[in-house]
């Protein structure tokens, strides 16, 4: 596989990321004495993942197809690998090695490369964007990784995979989402674009719920949008006073003299204000009786 000099979604980070030697890894020649290497049998038992790896989910469907092809035809490219004591950590090939060890296979053709941790990490998270093997939340992942142990800037991170800084920004925003949430991103569950109208509610405590009523009624993301929209701008909910035991006590004792509803409306200054219900004119009337007043 080789790197197209057309610009791509990688863009023109890649040029200035990659010496020979590094282009070598992420195209997986077979032609290893290109580089004056040999390829050697290394037993599967002593590999170990990239710690570095930001992809996390892997196709078993596809890993079994890979298996079966294995275990017919071996393994025709080999993976590249750092030595770390006794043991070899994975630049490229984890598919490979996953698949092998699936087709109980023992041994597995190998390149043994040297890179330092920060070009250990460009790799795979460069080999993984060139081949779409990211979803939104791993790169998201990887982005942060960039930042947090590399010491990179949002702007360096886009200068080196070729990308705007806003790209990178809004990708370490879905970080900020509910795990559930970001498992139903990478479940497919909901869109990037979905993720992303989601982070616009003010309330946080709203975003979980809101997913699980995306999901339910297959909302496409203007109707997400819409939703974001008016749970933002609700009204806020009034709280009811809960009265006093001495309100409710008198409001029941006026309730019994008058025989009608009465509604006592008190307020913490010692201010408050009765209203007293009638049905009729003969109802009012009956009412001023029972206050002793006479109207002429």
């Amino acid at each position: 596989m080789a790197i197209n000099n057309k610009k791509s979604g990688l863009g023109k980070g890649m040029g200035s990321l990659f010496n020979k030697n590094m282009k070598a890894v992420v195209e997986h020649k077979d032609d290893a004495t290109a580089n004056n290497e040999n390829v050697v049998l290394l037993d599967l038992k002593v590999i170990r993942p990239n710690p570095f790896q930001p992809r996390q989910r892997f196709d078993q469907d596809k890993l079994e197809d890979l298996a079966r092809s294995i275990k017919q035809s071996g393994v025709l490219s080999p993976i590249v690998v750092r030595q770390n004591g006794q043991e070899y950590e994975i630049i490229a090939g984890e598919r490979r090695v996953r698949a092998s060890r699936l087709a109980e296979q023992e041994n597995i053709p190998a390149i043994v490369r040297s890179l330092e941790d920060a070009d250990m990490m460009e790799m795979a998270i460069i080999e993984n964007l060139q081949r779409d093997d990211l979803d939104a939340i791993e790169e998201a992942q990887a982005f942060q990784a960039l930042m947090t142990q590399l010491n990179y800037t949002q702007a360096q991170v886009a200068e080196k995979i070729g990308k705007d800084r806003s790209a990178v920004a809004n990708a370490v925003r879905l970080l900020k989402l509910p795990v559930l949430v970001q498992d139903f991103v990478q479940e497919g569950q909901l869109t990037m674009g979905h993720a992303r109208a989601l982070l616009g509610l003010k309330k946080k405590s709203q975003i979980e719920p809101a997913a699980n009523e995306i999901i339910k009624r297959g909302f496409n993301v203007r109707q997400v949008e819409a939703m974001v929209n008016q749970l933002n701008t609700e009204p806020k909910t009034v709280t009811s006073k809960v009265p006093s035991p001495f309100t409710v006590a008198l409001t029941s004792e006026l309730e019994e003299k008058f025989g009608t509803k009465v509604k006592i409306d008190a307020h913490n200054n010692g201010k408050g204000k009765i209203e007293i219900a009638y049905m009729s004119h003969d109802d009012l009337n009956r009412i001023l009786d029972v206050l002793n007043i006479d109207i002429n």
